[in-house]
């Protein structure tokens, strides 16, 4: 859309009120004024609409070749206005081209100057092309308010590249996290092993509490479980062997 939304067109008896958010120019003697108002018109007069809101200006993507050889896709927006309509319409006559001609060049400078990594996490230092850009627009009427990076890419073999690094990260992250596991396992093993052979007691009730439940388990005197029974002094029917069902733990 052209800042000005139509020729100078001839008056009539009276110049049109602004619309919204824009201005009235008139042409009058070959003199170009701003209206603050609606006034009468004379023969030979001639006037336009001037739009004065914020708008955004996109660059078309472009291949920069940053610091390290490899050219990446860049695109722009330019966010500006029209700060002096007179000047816009006497100074130049396609003004945001002029705007859209400068952050062109200035974001080619910058990107040639930044590394490839710094540029795809987006930290780059845009005031050159601010500065440049807000230089050639209040030259010819436009007020730049902000120039933004819009979109970085990469080749699509490079991107492939990192996206197989990250893989290749998690993966080596994931299996770190497992071997850390099986460590913290190995040394409660160890440790359990360590304080059953220190105490036999604990050893043989670890014993029974493995067994199934209902698994009857013969134990002689000589596991030391119990004291060792006389077969001489035992009673009719019994012998030097107890039997331990594990229903009685």
């Amino acid at each position: 859309m052209s800042t000005v939304d139509a020729r100078f067109r001839r008056a009539r008896l009276r110049t049109p009120a602004p619309l919204p958010g824009h201005a009235v120019l008139r042409v009058r003697g070959g003199r170009v004024e701003q209206l603050a108002a609606p006034t009468f018109a004379r023969p030979g007069d001639r006037v336009a609409q001037v739009d004065l809101r914020t708008r955004l200006l996109t660059l078309a993507p472009q291949a920069i070749a940053v610091r390290e050889g490899v050219d990446v896709h860049v695109t722009a927006a330019v966010r500006l206005r029209v700060a002096d309509a007179v000047r816009l319409v006497t100074t130049a006559s396609a003004a945001e081209e002029e705007v859209y001609l400068a952050v062109q060049i200035a974001l080619r400078e910058v990107v040639a100057g930044t590394e490839l990594e710094e540029l795809l996490r987006r930290e780059v230092d845009l005031a050159p092309v601010l500065a440049a850009a807000r230089t050639t627009g209040e030259a010819v009427g436009l007020q730049v308010l902000d120039v933004l990076l819009k979109d970085v890419s990469a080749p699509r073999s490079l991107a492939d590249a990192r996206e197989q690094a990250l893989v290749t990260e998690l993966e080596v992250a994931k299996d770190l996290e497992r071997a850390r596991g099986e460590v913290k396992a190995t040394r409660a093993r160890l440790a359990a092993a360590q304080m059953l052979e220190k105490s036999p007691v604990l050893a043989r009730l670890r014993l029974l509490e493995s067994l199934p439940y209902g698994t009857t388990l013969k134990v002689d005197g000589s596991l030391g479980i119990g004291p060792a029974a006389d077969a001489s002094s035992a009673p009719a029917g019994a012998s030097g062997a107890d039997e331990i069902s594990a229903e009685d733990r």
